[in-house]
């Protein structure tokens, strides 16, 4: 007896078992209207009403991985940061290999400032789903912090590809735009529903509006016009009274006129005081809003245009520079972050009272950058942020096949180079101007610290202070930012920090409330390395690459 005919008839049944389950693969989903509709609170930027719904649909079922994955991210957003952190545990030891948690976790380790341990997330959640784009999202967010720029342009390409029309990818992707497209897809995204806070919001709107008060004219790149590259300016103490040096500053040329700014590792731009900028005949350019540390919340200002500027013996032409009400609380006329020198190797010798401009070491494979001042760019996106090469280039060529994306200029951003002899400094985690160090308090994990020499104290974030020793309120002393004063100050006791290559022990360390300064930077800040410390030290500065490097010599500090 032949077998064919059964063996064609199991084919055929293994064909139509086969079939069959294709088509119930490419049958959609069964929508979820609540699902649905907590994910448009969402994208709205509802997300206390989200979060609402999202916790009623996990409490129904904890398996509703959509669910669990949006109530974290509500809670995120609203920084309820240790309730983010239980639910993503919790969700995870039921469901240990959900890419959406896993991405999840990622964004929850980022906040908190778990840098290696949120890499580690988003690559694993990326191994189990490649199409998921909050992982390629988040690796971009932490390869950013890293100074791998290239490696975070990677990452958001990818997420773009899969879904240029989220609005999360598009936020993140104006940057890589010619400003003219970057306007009209700021314009779109703010017309429809988008995650964004109110403060959010209307950063953009003021960001959007300078875009439009220069587009008609070149990038104002302040460029060097004197032949000299490299220079010794005198720094010059800040005084509270007679007997206290709070700071220390630089003299600037504005339009030909000195301004006394001080030197600031925390802030970004050139910020100086009305008066300031009407002595030195500024051309205004559009509003603008700012925050600092205080309790008075955004401030009001104007970015203005400066045809020359002077530091020392470099001198610039056509700069963006910052006009607030309250340039800042130790001088006068105003300040300078650190960040507008990023074009160069910066050595801020307190010791000796020198700041040190010279050129960046060159990469193997490039001839050295022209130099100029970080002054309008800060104002659009950091520099290594967005493809370089200006706003208005033609688009890259294709490169081994691949389609460029529309609009992306050739040249692309560089990973951080660590010059043979710079192998012994210190990475740090760059979010724009500020530089976060990693920290040690006391036997505690790693933290993250601003350097920051316009803080005149060493200080620790209530919520820090409060994992690693005792805190005790403390009304008699007086902090003041950009932002007014500081109403809750406290003292921690016996903090020893450990940074770098150095230990500090502090005997007591001022306290006070970092939620706000972390909420705007998206990651936990848990204190501020200040002038008490910094001013014994030489600090070397490499912005480009996210390196710092601190020396010390105890016949040089007095």
């Amino acid at each position: 007896m032949t077998r064919r005919p059964f063996f064609l008839l199991l084919c055929f049944l293994a064909l139509w078992l086969s079939l069959n389950a294709i088509a119930d693969e490419a049958k959609p989903i069964p929508s979820n209207p609540d699902l649905a509709a907590a994910d448009q609170l969402y994208k709205s930027g509802k997300f206390a009403e989200a979060a609402d719904k999202y916790q009623a649909m996990v409490k129904a079922d904890p398996n509703l991985v959509a669910a669990q994955a949006g109530l974290i991210r509500c809670w995120l957003r609203e920084q309820k940061v240790d309730d983010a952190l239980a639910a993503a545990n919790s969700a995870l030891a039921a469901q240990p290999n959900s890419a959406p948690l896993l991405a999840a976790m990622g964004d929850v380790d980022f906040r908190r400032g778990q840098m290696p341990e949120a890499e580690a997330s988003y690559q694993k959640a990326l191994k189990i789903d490649p199409k998921l784009i909050h992982p390629y999202l988040g690796l971009a967010r932490v390869y950013r912090a890293f100074s791998l720029y290239r490696h975070a342009y990677d990452e958001l390409q990818r997420a773009h590809e899969i879904a240029p029309d989220n609005p999360e990818v598009q936020r993140l992707w104006f940057n890589q735009l010619p400003r003219r497209q970057r306007i009209a897809a700021i314009e779109a995204y703010l017309a429809g529903p988008h995650p964004d806070n109110p403060e959010e919001t209307d950063s953009l709107h003021h960001y959007l509006d300078f875009l439009k008060a220069t587009i008609d004219k070149p990038v104002h790149a302040c460029r060097l016009v004197s032949k000299i590259e490299q220079t010794d300016t005198k720094l010059e103490a800040m005084r509270r009274d007679p007997q206290h040096i709070v700071g220390y500053g630089l003299i600037v040329k504005v339009n030909g006129h000195d301004q006394r700014l001080q030197l600031d590792t925390g802030a970004s731009g050139i910020v100086i005081a009305p008066k300031a900028a009407e002595k030195a005949g500024l051309t205004r350019l559009s509003e603008e809003r700012y925050m600092g540390i205080g309790d008075k919340g955004v401030q009001t200002g104007y970015s203005a245009l400066a045809a020359q500027i002077r530091v020392g013996d470099l001198e610039f032409q056509d700069c963006v520079v910052h006009v607030a009400e309250r340039a800042t609380v130790n001088s006068e006329d105003g300040l300078v972050g650190a960040d507008v020198f990023a074009s160069y190797l910066i050595d801020i010798d307190i010791p000796d009272q020198k700041l040190r401009l010279s050129p960046l070491p060159a990469r193997p494979d490039e001839a050295a950058a022209p130099a100029t001042l970080k002054t309008e760019e800060e104002t659009q996106a950091s520099s290594e942020e967005k493809p370089e090469g200006g706003a208005d280039q033609k688009p890259e060529q294709p490169i081994a096949g691949k389609p460029a994306a529309p609009g992306i200029p050739h040249r692309l951003p560089r990973d951080r180079y660590v010059a043979p002899e710079m192998v012994k400094w210190t990475p740090v985690f760059r979010f724009g101007h500020a530089l976060l160090i990693p920290t040690h308090v006391n036997d505690s994990p790693s933290m993250l610290f601003l350097i920051d020499t316009g803080m005149n104290v060493n200080a620790l974030s209530k919520r820090a202070a409060s994992q690693v020793t005792k805190v005790s309120s403390d009304p008699n002393t007086r902090l003041k930012g950009l932002s007014g004063n500081v109403s809750d100050v406290y003292r921690a006791e016996k903090a020893t920090l450990v940074f770098g290559h150095f230990a500090q022990k502090n005997q007591e360390m001022v306290t006070f409330d970092l939620s706000t300064f972390s909420r705007q930077l998206g990651t936990e800040v848990s204190g501020i390395l200040g002038f008490d410390l910094l001013h014994m030290l030489q600090v070397k500065i490499d912005y480009r690459d996210g390196l710092v490097d601190f020396a010390y010599d105890p016949s040089r500090w007095h």
